[in-house]
């Protein structure tokens, strides 16, 4: 093709030059006529296509196909509006049509038909037109008789014509401009989320959100605001090409902003003219700062608002509708890698956590007695059993002076690791107690005043302390709101509940001692309301006559069976149910 004819625009990148030949000559040969598709820059874009004989005379010769190509370029840029418009030349005698084509408001090209007579030709005017172009003044005349003139319905069919085919390459100019854009919206979004899928650092991430945002779509700044769902204030977390001060310039509330409630519904808000819009907050500050348009987008998850993203020019823009759909389609990406980069690092400190809950429910479990004493009179059974890494109750073995035995058993209340630091406080403080003062009721007082200067008013301890002397024929204990052990004599069970108040709920208090003169295969059960208070699927709890029924069942065995025993009836009775407390026993038979 003629370099003249090569000039590249809008419909020649959109339509490949073949279709564009194809509906040119397809024209030419309907209305009868030379048909020129001129560009947006005022040439013509393609060889004319003929559709008559003074049409083709005219491609012949150099000198008339270059006059012939002039009218056709000076037609179309003579178009003023967007409607089609006839043209007539008194000199030579032929006609023009032009048609405009309008993508939106925008003319992308036109259309024009001619080299066809608005009134029959004389001889004499043929051979002077044959001059004037060069031309065989015989073949001239030859081609003229054989052209008819324009008529008015042919002119009216024309135009129709024309102005139908006129919209067919702006819609496909557009569909193809459109296509091409999703294309690049796709593969600009693609790039997006493999770079935010390999960061899991969640300010990293936000980072390169707000300078990626910048760079594909040519704006001048960016800034993201995190929604807090406690305070409903929009934080911000990380901007591009924003000073400091405008960082610092306020809070920003949702409920206090009608763009930012919008925004976190989902929903694209323009701002034409930031430092003069009433719905901003701060306009002053935008107007420091050099920001003219906005658009703002709000990031949300799964129905959930995550936070906003804004974009700012350093002058009036409207944006496109691919600049609006570029923005939306980041906005979706950012609030997945957000929202993902948020659970890895929850995942993350929980991953911590829970190796810190380990290495607590290791030495938690190290206070723990690893054995039972090999003590003269009696023996013993145990189990401790937490309902999560780390847990509240505790048992505990204490060798006295004189031979005697100190055994505890306690229930922190709560769960977890706090309940876990009481109970080391408080194993700490009986331990230390113990050596120091024989009575157990003033034992349990010191510990009482002990928790209730140690904790906060809602903590507090329910504990069992009793002392075994030589030759276990005596017990003396203290009950402070502990589930009260169990004592089974002769098939017969009865608790042992003297003492007092829970310790840490009132400094001050006092405590009474109960004694209980031991008889050989008598069998004590201390345990923690876990025990009694497992519950099965169907809401009920295994209760004190379940535990009493084991007990009186299994007394005939050796502790260490009797507490094994005890547990797979609770087992048994709350299925595959998960435990809800703390369990812990110890069972002692005297010899």
């Amino acid at each position: 093709m003629s370099e003249a004819f090569s000039a590249p625009c809008r419909l020649t990148c959109s339509i490949d030059q073949p279709t564009l030949r194809e509906i040119q000559e397809g024209l030419a040969a309907a209305v009868h006529a030379t048909v020129g598709l001129v560009g947006e820059h005022g040439r013509l874009l393609l060889p004319p296509a003929t559709g008559n004989a003074i049409g083709e005379l005219l491609v012949s010769g150099e000198h008339a196909a270059a006059e012939q190509k002039t009218r056709i370029e000076s037609a179309a840029s003579a178009l003023t509006d967007s409607r089609a418009t006839w043209t007539d030349n008194d000199e030579l005698g032929l006609s023009l049509l032009s048609v405009p084509i309008m993508a939106g408001n925008t003319r992308i090209g036109a259309l024009v038909l001619g080299d066809r007579p608005s009134r029959p030709w004389s001889d004499e005017h043929a051979r002077r037109l044959a001059g004037r172009w060069q031309l065989d003044p015989e073949a001239c005349i030859a081609a003229a008789r054989r052209c008819t003139p324009w008529s008015e319905q042919e002119r009216n069919a024309a135009t129709n014509l024309a102005t139908a085919n006129a919209s067919m390459l702006a819609r496909l100019c557009l569909q193809e401009q459109q296509l091409h854009h999703r294309i690049e919206e796709l593969s600009v979004v693609y790039d997006v989320a493999g770079m935010l899928a390999g960061t899991r650092n969640l300010q990293e991430l936000l980072n390169q959100i707000a300078r990626k945002v910048c760079e594909v779509m040519q704006t001048k700044a960016c800034s993201i605001r995190l929604l807090d769902e406690q305070t409903r204030e929009l934080v911000i977390k990380a901007v591009y090409n924003l000073s400091e001060r405008y960082l610092k310039k306020g809070p920003v509330l949702v409920e206090d902003h009608p763009i930012d409630v919008e925004a976190i519904k989902g929903n694209l808000i323009y701002i034409e003219d930031v430092p003069n819009d009433p719905r901003v907050r701060y306009p002053e500050d935008a107007r420091a700062e050099g920001l003219v348009s906005c658009l703002v987008c709000g990031m949300v998850y799964r129905g959930k608002p995550v936070g906003v993203i804004r974009v700012y020019t350093g002058t009036r823009h409207r944006f496109s509708p691919f600049e609006e759909s570029l923005l939306r389609a980041i906005a979706d990406q950012a609030a997945v890698a957000i929202v993902n980069a948020r659970l890895y690092q929850a995942a993350i400190e929980a991953e911590r956590n829970a190796r810190q809950l380990k290495y607590a429910g290791d030495v938690q479990r190290r206070m723990i007695p690893a054995a039972p004493p090999n003590w003269p009179g009696a023996s013993f059974g145990c189990l401790y059993m937490p309902s999560r890494e780390v847990g509240g109750d505790f048992y505990d073995f204490i060798e006295l002076p004189g031979k005697n035995l100190g055994i505890a058993i306690a229930d922190v209340i709560g769960k977890g690791l706090p309940a876990a630091l009481i109970m080391a406080s408080l194993r700490s403080a009986l331990r230390v107690y113990t050596y120091h003062i024989y009575d157990v009721e003033r034992i349990m007082a010191q510990v009482n005043d002990h928790m209730c200067r140690e904790t906060r008013p809602n903590e507090f301890a329910t504990v069992f302390y009793g002392v075994l002397m030589p030759g276990a024929k005596r017990f003396t204990y203290c009950n402070a709101g502990h589930e009260p052990p169990l004592l089974v004599r002769n098939g017969q069970v009865t608790t042992l509940e003297v003492g007092g108040m829970a310790l840490g709920v009132a400094a001050g208090q006092t405590f009474d001692k109960g004694i209980l003169e031991l008889q050989s295969g008598d069998v004590l059960l201390l345990c923690t309301d876990g025990v009694v208070e497992s519950m099965n699927f169907a809401g009920e709890e295994y209760g004190r006559p379940r535990l009493y029924e084991s007990c009186r069942k299994y007394a005939s065995l050796d502790p260490a069976q009797i507490v094994k025993n005890i547990l797979w009836d609770v087992r048994r009775f709350i299925g595959f149910s998960d435990l809800a407390d703390d369990m812990t026993m110890v069972a002692i038979k005297v010899n």
